[in-house]
C-alpha cells in the first residue's frame, strides 16, 4: 500500500515563494554537475507544431532522496476553451523505497521554475549595475520571469515588453504586471517603469538583460541588434526547431546552458550547432559555473546567453521541497493505492 499527498495549485501557491524556487533550481543546476543528481532522456512530441506539444522530464537526486517525473502539455488554443494553455503532472518518488510520495499539479511549479531559471542566469552571467530590461514575449512566463529577474537584479530601473506579433498584448501586460508590482515589490513601485514597444528592435538596442519566452521558430532577435555587455536568457526553444536567436548571435557570444547534450538537440543552440557557427565545447553548463569549476562573464563588453531548454531535475528540487513543506504542514489530500 502506498501513502501519498495529492497537492493542486492553490496548496503549492501557499507553499511556494520565488526565492524558495530560485534555490531550488540553483540546487538543481549544481548537483547535475557535481553529479549527485541524474538526468533521464527527454520525451517530447509535437502533434501540431507551435500548438499541441507535450514532453516528459524526469531524473534523480540522491542528495534529496527522490526520483521522479513531469509530464507538461501545450495546447495553445486551450484559452478559446476557457481552459489553461499550459497543463502538467509531477510524480515524486522515494529514492530507497520506490513508494510514491506526491503527485502534484506542475503547472505553477514550472512556470515558476523556468522562471526561476532565466533569473539564475541573470544572478550568475548579467551585469550586476544591469538597468534596462527586455521582456520579448507575453505568455504565462513573462510574470515569472520578471518576478525573479527582480529578485536578483537590485539596480533594475526600466522595464520593456513586447509581443513581436501583437502589440496590444504588451500594453495589457503591462498593466497587469504594474498590479504584481505594486503588490510583490513595493519598494520597488517608485524607482521602476514599465513600457510596451512596438518591435523588438527598439527594446534590443536599450536593453542590458534580455528575457526571451516564445514559440518562434525562426531568429527574431538579430546579433546587430544587440549592445556589449548584454545579457540574454533564452527559454523559449525547448523543441526541436525552435529558435529565438538569429545564428551569428548565438555564435559572437559566450553562450552558457542548463544542460549541454540538451540544448545542442532542442534548445537555442541547436541550429548554431548544426549550422557549424557554434562548438559545442565552447558551451559551459551554469552548474560549472556555480560550482566554481568554470568562468562565468569574463568582461563588461562580453555578451553572454544562458539557454534554458530546462531540466527535470529543476521541477523534482522544487517539488521535493514542496513536499516537505506540505508533510510538516499537514496540506493537501492524503491517499493511498
Amino acid at each position: 500500500m502506498q501513502k501519498f499527498i495529492i497537492l493542486n495549485q492553490e496548496d503549492i501557491a501557499q507553499l511556494l515563494t520565488m526565492q524558495d524556487v530560485l534555490a531550488a533550481v540553483e540546487k538543481a543546476y549544481s548537483c547535475k554537475c557535481s553529479k549527485q543528481a541524474e538526468l533521464f532522456p527527454l520525451v517530447c512530441h509535437s502533434f501540431e507544431d507551435g500548438y499541441e506539444e507535450f514532453d516528459i522530464k524526469s531524473g534523480s537526486a540522491d542528495d534529496a532522496g527522490i526520483f521522479g517525473m513531469k509530464l507538461v502539455s501545450a495546447f495553445a488554443r486551450n484559452s478559446d476553451l476557457g481552459l489553461p494553455r499550459l497543463t502538467g503532472t509531477i510524480l515524486i518518488f522515494d529514492r530507497k523505497t520506490g513508494m510514491l510520495r506526491s503527485m502534484m499539479d506542475g503547472g505553477l511549479i514550472t512556470n515558476m521554475r523556468t522562471g526561476a531559471a532565466g533569473g539564475v542566469g541573470c544572478k550568475v552571467l548579467a551585469r550586476p549595475e544591469s538597468e534596462t530590461v527586455l521582456l520579448v514575449g507575453t505568455g504565462a512566463q513573462g510574470p515569472m520571469l520578471l518576478r525573479a529577474v527582480l529578485s536578483v537584479m537590485r539596480k533594475v530601473k526600466r522595464i520593456l515588453v513586447v509581443n513581436p506579433h501583437t502589440p496590444q498584448k504588451a500594453k495589457s501586460f503591462v498593466e497587469d504586471f504594474h498590479q504584481i508590482l505594486a503588490a510583490e515589490f513595493p519598494h520597488f513601485l517608485s524607482s521602476i517603469t514599465l513600457e510596451a514597444i512596438d518591435n523588438p528592435e527598439q527594446g534590443c538596442r536599450q536593453a542590458d538583460i534580455i528575457l526571451t519566452a516564445t514559440p518562434a521558430r525562426t531568429g527574431i532577435i538579430k546579433a546587430d541588434w544587440i549592445r556589449p555587455g548584454t545579457h540574454l536568457s533564452c527559454i523559449g526553444s525547448d523543441m526541436e526547431g525552435k529558435q529565438e536567436l538569429e545564428e551569428v548571435l548565438t555564435a559572437k557570444s559566450h553562450v552558457f546552458c542548463d544542460d549541454l547534450a540538451q540544448v545542442i538537440a532542442v534548445g537555442e543552440c541547436e541550429k548554431a550547432v548544426k549550422s557549424g557557427l557554434l562548438n559545442p565545447a565552447d558551451i559551459t553548463e551554469i552548474g560549472d559555473v556555480l560550482l566554481g569549476k568554470a568562468a562565468g562573464r569574463q568582461n563588461d563588453a562580453e555578451i553572454t546567453i544562458f539557454d534554458s531548454t530546462g531540466i527535470g531535475l529543476q521541477d523534482l528540487m522544487t517539488a521535493s521541497f514542496v513536499t516537505e513543506l506540505a508533510e510538516k504542514q499537514n496540506l493537501g489530500i492524503h491517499a493511498q493505492l
